[in-house]
């Protein structure tokens, strides 16, 4: 059965402390701050793919309620290509990439990309595979996008794994078209930090923390790893065949002003952290191309089984980061699961979601207003059965 939740047995004010869901600045304009978003109340069914509606004050506009896509996989057939649901393929290479149903965040079905198996790696030779995945059909000056990856080596290495390419589309571009022009955001893992691998010489940290600011302006990555802190929080290591939660927030600069911002999170931690950026000097410049499935390098040991494994579910992007939030803490700094709600309507007094429950188990959980400033509420406690 499932838990409906009254008004009545609502209208309390406890609740895990708020924050703001950027680094160490928010952007914006430096007029008078606004009160955070506050929910005061929490109706519907808790159960995953029900309506809920929270209430509350001071959540803010958001003209286009639901955002640019959600993907769960879920409903698609095992084996389809995602050109055939909405994604564009840029036509990659070295793999292929379909719709998977042994594997899922929680549960039902999920995108993977199998890397193609070859020869044992030589010395200073890597394999590479780029499916080049993307979501185009947009214009923005700022994203926010989420999405659960775990890889498997089969018995080979990583060298680097590309959580995000997004940018302004540049048709033929380097074979790259969503990030081969200008503006352009990369994020990456890479497990041994870069002094260890081929990109050592080109793409180590120079200067900016968190990535390079090339000689035309233009951005090159900021990368995660062992021993790459990037932002405040703690550095990760990611574990073969464990999910982890991947968000982004890429905001472009206004004309003649360097406040572009490029944020990352790993489960909730803050990895990469660049504010003051100035990734554009056009208003023509635009985000209007963002990449799921990237690509990596890797190295193909003699024990290896296949090339390696990747697998994307529960995929969010929009072009605001005006969210509502389920979380697994009180406190929005401790989350390490935040799974952004599919909004359906969206008022500064009221947001209607369809709930997104994965990875969830019954239990106690805490729900989250960001706003587009990214100010977050507190957090409202409510019980999942």
């Amino acid at each position: 059965m499932g838990a409906s939740l009254t008004l009545m047995n609502l209208l309390c004010a406890c609740g895990g402390g708020g924050g703001s869901d950027a680094g160490s600045s928010s952007g914006g304009s430096a007029s008078a701050p606004l009160s955070a978003p506050s929910i005061s109340a929490v109706t519907g069914t808790l159960l995953h793919q029900q309506t809920i509606t929270v209430q509350g004050s001071h959540f803010g506009s958001k003209p286009q309620a639901a955002p640019l896509r959600f993907e769960d996989f879920d409903t698609r057939s095992t084996g389809t290509a995602p050109a055939s649901f909405g994604y564009t393929n840029y036509g990659g290479f070295g793999g292929s990439t379909t719709v998977d149903g042994t594997e899922a965040y929680g549960n039902g079905k999920s995108l993977k990309h199998q890397s193609h198996f070859g020869a044992v790696s030589s010395s200073g030779v890597v394999e590479e595979s780029f499916p080049h995945i993307a979501t185009t059909g947009f214009s923005a000056t700022e994203l926010y996008l989420s999405y659960r990856l775990k890889f498997r080596t089969n018995g080979g290495r990583i060298v680097q794994l590309k959580f995000n390419r997004s940018g302004m589309e540049v048709a033929g571009a380097n074979g790259s078209p969503c990030y081969g022009g200008k503006p352009k955001y990369y994020s990456s893992y890479y497990p041994d930090g870069p002094s260890v691998n081929r990109y050592s010489t080109d793409k180590r940290l120079v200067g900016v923390q968190g990535g390079i600011v090339r000689s035309d302006g233009s951005l090159d990555e900021g990368w995660v790893g062992e021993d790459a802190g990037m932002g405040s929080g703690t550095v990760l290591a990611l574990e073969e065949d464990t999910w982890v939660q991947v968000e982004e927030y890429y905001r472009l600069n206004d004309i003649g002003q360097t406040n572009g911002e490029h944020i990352t999170w790993v489960n909730g931690n803050l990895q990469i952290d660049r504010h003051a950026l100035q990734p554009r000097t056009s208003a023509a410049q635009v985000l209007n191309c963002s990449y799921l499935a990237v690509g990596m390098d890797y190295w193909i040991n003699p024990s290896s089984t296949d090339g390696v494994s990747v697998w994307y579910d529960d995929h969010y992007l929009d072009t605001s980061r005006a969210r509502l939030v389920l979380a697994n803490a009180a406190t929005w700094s401790a989350a390490t699961l935040r799974n952004p709600q599919v909004a359906t309507q969206w008022q500064d007094g009221s947001i209607s979601a369809t709930l997104q429950r994965g990875g969830f188990s019954a239990g106690p959980a805490w729900l989250y207003v960001v706003r587009a400033d990214g100010s977050t509420s507190t957090g409202w406690p409510v019980t999942l059965p």
